[in-house]
């Protein structure tokens, strides 16, 4: 490739575009970048990262055959922290904004701790305290030793 593989752009099809961006936006702090009511918006979700919030019934013009169905999408998005208490925080803001709780904040097996929310449409959110999560001053993650 001649380009590298970045993601920029994670795109969410939601079943009501001003309840999702209000929660995004309104509830959870994410900085507004475009918003057309009832179609799309878009938020910035980290350096040069866009989340975008397409009604759901728009999206077969560009995507195909696209549906909620009775389970929870099999994907999560994932907020890391520097600290475990930021999970507790960002777990309160979110069920604040809306979100349902999928597991409360607690210590994981691995040495760090997690929660879980389902945002309006069901999409999860893991909030997460990886100890051995950082990040280099050029965007390169680390995960602890391979």
């Amino acid at each position: 490739m001649t380009t590298r593989p970045d993601v920029s752009a994670v795109t969410l099809g939601v079943r009501d575009v001003e309840i999702s961006r209000a929660f995004y936006v309104d509830g959870l702090g994410f900085r507004q970048v475009l918003h057309l009511p009832g179609e799309i918006s878009f938020v910035q979700a980290g350096p040069g990262l866009l989340l975008a919030l397409w009604d759901v019934n728009q999206m077969p013009s560009e995507y195909g055959d696209v549906a909620h169905g009775a389970a929870a999408p099999p994907m999560s998005l994932g907020h890391n922290v520097e600290r475990a208490e930021q999970v507790e925080r960002l777990y309160a803001a979110a069920l604040a904004a809306g979100a349902t709780s999928v597991t409360a904040p607690a210590v994981r097996e691995w040495g760090g701790s997690s929660a879980c929310v389902a945002d309006p449409d069901g999409f999860r959110w893991d909030f997460v305290h990886n100890p051995n999560f950082t990040v280099d001053a050029d965007g390169t993650v680390h995960l602890g030793e391979a």
